[in-house]
């Protein structure tokens, strides 16, 4: 039976409709495919990388709360970023038991691995060993042989340079600081010592001794320093400093031979750039009750004594595998002598320049003290 030309014009329509339902549903799924494939493509150009959230001047320390995460392209951020996580800049603190930097091997945080001599310890082929890093209780080890448990030691990190809020983190940017964590840091204050007129909190300094004679001898070398506040302002005497054990006995003696030594001066010089400048090396060499004194002490890191003793005098291994010091060596007996020399000249005041100068320092910290505790609101 053939259909009236109504009936066909209206299945017509309806063809036509399902077709241009169909074209346009066809349309919108694959407009909805090349935009998730496009968000897919732009989600793994993303990379996460830490900024600062505060301005940070050349040799401050950096730490957690100054840094945040943010997700940004990868194609706009140096390849030496930090990123993934913020904890990537806690790993980048933390050094072994000989001070070696740490060491990512398939996800795995590991320290290099070495023998009591100190030599590398290979595989079969000759490859690098290592120990996996393990965490409890937010501190960081390795376990080295069967049973000896080794504590990862944190050092800080600061910037090189001034750096402002938003900066991208890079490993050009900041440097670990000389000063790590060890078991004999300590915060010392000081108020003898001479100081810039427009030194601040959180600036570096060199200690130095200067004689009468001008020679200049560098004593402890690249301190942060920090001015304690007396009733909300700066204190015009003092300043602490973290120091090791055997800074703290070099830092004494020196103190010492300047309260002997009338017309020496003990002194604080500031550096330029503390962030890319090094630390100097002491050139101050102490006197033998000092030197015997830290050869002794047993606060005295090993490594750090060591090295002194090296530096100062003349050495050989015994026979039995110990170091021997023999004499000092003609450079630092030289400078040596000349401390001695101006010592001898005043000999005959010594003792009363020591009581003396040693007086005005126990009033000057006594009086700081008072003053710091009336600020505090209380009586005393």
């Amino acid at each position: 039976m053939a259909k009236n030309p109504m009936q066909k014009k209206a299945q017509n329509s309806f063809l036509l409709g399902i077709l241009v339902t169909l074209l346009i549903t066809g349309i919108i799924i694959a407009f909805l495919i090349v935009k998730i494939l496009s968000l897919q493509k732009q989600e793994e150009g993303k990379i996460m990388v830490c900024v600062l959230t505060s301005s940070v001047k050349s040799g401050q320390t950096i730490t957690m709360d100054m840094v945040k995460q943010l997700e940004v392209d990868r194609t706009t951020v140096p390849s030496n970023s930090f990123g993934d996580t913020v904890n990537t800049i806690d790993t980048y603190s933390l050094l072994d038991s000989r001070g070696n930097s740490l060491v990512t091997r398939n996800g795995q945080l590991s320290a290099v691995r070495y023998d009591a001599e100190g030599q590398l310890m290979t595989d079969d082929q000759g490859n690098p060993t290592y120990y996996p890093i393990e965490t409890l209780d937010g501190v960081n080890y390795y376990y080295q042989g069967t049973n000896e448990k080794v504590e990862l030691q944190t050092v800080p990190i600061i910037a090189k340079v001034d750096l402002e809020p938003n900066t991208v983190l890079t490993s050009g940017l900041v440097q670990r600081s000389d000063d790590a964590v060890t078991d004999d840091l300590r915060k010392v204050e000081y108020n003898m010592i001479l100081l810039p007129t427009q030194l601040t909190t959180g600036q570096y300094v060199d200690i130095r001794l200067r004689l009468p004679n001008g020679s200049d001898f560098i004593v402890v070398s690249h301190k942060e320093v920090t001015l304690p506040m007396v009733a909300g302002v700066d204190s015009a005497t003092t300043i602490s400093m973290n120091l090791s054990e055997l800074e703290i006995l070099m830092l004494s003696g020196a103190i010492l031979e300047a309260y002997q030594i009338e017309g020496s001066k003990l002194y604080a010089v500031e550096y330029v750039e503390p962030g890319l400048q090094e630390s100097a090396v002491s050139t101050y060499v102490p006197s033998t009750d000092i030197l015997n004194t830290i050869n002794s002490d047993p606060n005295c890191i090993a490594i750090a004594k060591k090295g002194l003793l090296d530096r100062i005098y003349n050495s050989h291994e015994g026979a039995d595998g110990n170091t021997v010091y023999d004499s000092m060596k003609d450079n630092e007996s030289d400078k040596r002598q000349m401390l001695n020399n101006a010592l001898q000249d005043n000999e005959d005041r010594a003792e009363d320049n020591i009581s003396e100068n040693l007086q005005k320092e126990i009033e000057t910290m006594q009086e700081e003290r008072q003053n710091y505790l009336e600020s505090l609101g209380g009586t005393y």
